[in-house]
């Protein structure tokens, strides 16, 4: 079944099941069937869900997920992992979520930037040990404008790591220049980033299913409404509004 989407002055009619199977979020907002003498939103063009704040391109991308036409084989860039995993976290996509991450730790993330990112979307910081490894080894200290972009307590546990992976091998109890050579590497680092970090030992990494791929028969849908001109026309209580529904090709032209 498919419900109505308005995003950006755009209508999507997208698979209501993708969306109320993995999201408790949407799940709230399209409940079917409607309770008794209500009108669910997003069951008619002229009621459709409305969702603020994120773009037409977000939404997109997001849907690319699950009308992916490569079946497991997932090819995005950074940028576009990240937006996916705003909006997985935002919704509690739980598994597009994990392919998200998934997505961007098979990519070259800047330490900085990956910190910040995981940070922001509650991710397990146990897959971050090589992005604060690689802040406590490199010789550029912490700037200030990174220390406001990491939060005080991170660029706090940063400045302790720098310290003690520099402090002189023959004093245990040393405190070393952040700026001097590191005199730690391979399990003693790890070591230290764990405990100043409090990273647990090994993987708990939870490791799940791709979602949400549409199969042979959902691929071949649209995904969307559409008339041959790729547009449709709504009225609605302010008045007559022309918005534009794609194709699915459209929404996979990424």
């Amino acid at each position: 079944m498919l419900c109505s989407v308005y995003v950006e002055n755009t209508l999507f009619r997208v698979h209501r099941y993708f969306f109320t199977r993995d999201s408790s979020w949407f799940r709230d907002r399209l409940p079917y069937p409607a309770p008794p003498g209500e009108t669910t939103k997003g069951s008619s063009d002229n009621l459709p869900l409305v969702l603020d704040d994120i773009t037409k391109t977000e939404f997109e991308q997001f849907l690319w997920v699950f009308y992916n036409p490569k079946y497991s084989l997932y090819d995005a860039s950074i940028d576009e992992w990240t937006s996916i995993l705003k909006l997985a976290h935002a919704w509690n996509f739980i598994e597009v979520k994990e392919l998200a991450i998934r997505g961007l730790e098979g990519l070259q993330v800047p330490a900085l930037q990956k910190v910040v990112l995981y940070q922001k979307y509650d991710v397990n910081r146990n897959r971050l040990q090589t992005a604060y490894t690689a802040l406590t080894v490199r010789d550029e200290p912490i700037t200030i404008e990174e220390g406001r972009e990491l939060g005080l307590e991170t660029s706090l546990q940063l400045a302790r790591a720098r310290e003690v992976a520099r402090a002189p091998v023959f004093s245990g109890k040393g405190v070393g220049n952040p700026r001097s050579p590191v005199n730690l590497a391979g399990v003693e680092l790890d070591a230290i980033i764990n405990d100043i970090f409090e990273l647990t030992s090994g993987s708990e990494h939870t490791t799940q299913t791709p979602t949400g791929r549409a199969n042979a028969r959902d691929t071949s849908q649209t995904g969307t409404a559409q008339t041959n001109s790729g547009s449709s026309a709504s009225n609605t209580s302010q008045g007559r509004l022309t918005v534009c529904v794609p194709s699915i090709e459209h929404v996979l032209n990424r």
